[in-house]
């Protein structure tokens, strides 16, 4: 089982770190109004000298202009292994939930009194493929009630898509040591919120997502299930 976290590490004491914690790789994700692909081949050639497959990401920030987050889709896609949009205003979610070229929602409950999440958008995200996050790091950074509040909305997400057979991605987000997570400790907290065969299927969708674009990112591969073969 390739367990593949999704954060924001690039230090080489970081990133040997997570090599320790039980991660095989991770992806690397920039916001869009950062993104550098020399800064991703940096990252690496260090995650190289530790045995960590890496893959490149963008996450676009919420962006209420439904056609500049489409355009932002469009400029990125063929240059990530994985797309991300930061979600919380819910016409933002829906549009994002519409869109096969999108990877993950990330943060659904963004800012929200409610997770975001509803039976007709996770109908969508299935239909779509686009995956719901669970952010961890969104969840330490609170305290108190509003922590409360999120592990009630994570609960809810995560029946919303195992009813619907919605794709779910757990990450650390992780920007520093400090924040980065052991993938056993991660996978014992999903325990507390959905059965433990589901737990197993979330920690490898990541993977399987960022397999799949890898594919599709093939000079031979025209589309899912059409490629130009050699003689």
């Amino acid at each position: 089982m390739m367990r593949i976290d999704i954060n924001r590490i690039e230090k080489e004491e970081d990133i040997k770190l997570l090599s320790e914690l039980n991660w095989d790789g991770f992806v690397f994700y920039q916001y869009d109004d950062e993104f550098d692909k020399e800064r991703y081949n940096h990252v690496k050639e260090i995650a190289k000298n530790y045995d960590l497959k890496i893959y490149c990401g963008v996450k676009i920030r919420s962006c209420e202009n439904l056609k500049e987050l489409k355009n932002k889709v469009k400029k990125y896609r063929n240059n990530c292994h994985i797309i991300l949009v930061e979600g919380g205003v819910l016409k933002v979610n829906r549009a994002t939930v519409e869109m096969h070229e999108v990877d993950v929602l990330s943060t659904p409950e963004r800012g929200r009194k409610d997770s975001g999440i509803d039976h007709t958008l996770a109908r969508l995200a299935s239909l779509h493929r686009v995956a719901l996050e669970i952010n961890f790091k969104n969840l330490l950074n609170k305290e108190g009630y509003e922590r409360a509040r999120t592990l009630l909305f994570f609960r809810n997400n995560l029946k919303l898509a195992k009813k619907f057979k919605v794709p779910v991605v757990i990450s650390t987000d992780a920007e520093t040591k400090y924040e980065i997570k052991n993938s056993n400790d991660l996978r014992a907290f999903l325990n507390t919120l959905i059965d433990f065969e589901y737990t197993k299927e979330i920690l490898t969708t990541t993977y399987k997502i960022c397999s799949f674009r890898e594919h599709l990112m093939k000079d031979n591969v025209i589309r899912w299930g059409v490629e130009i073969l050699e003689d």
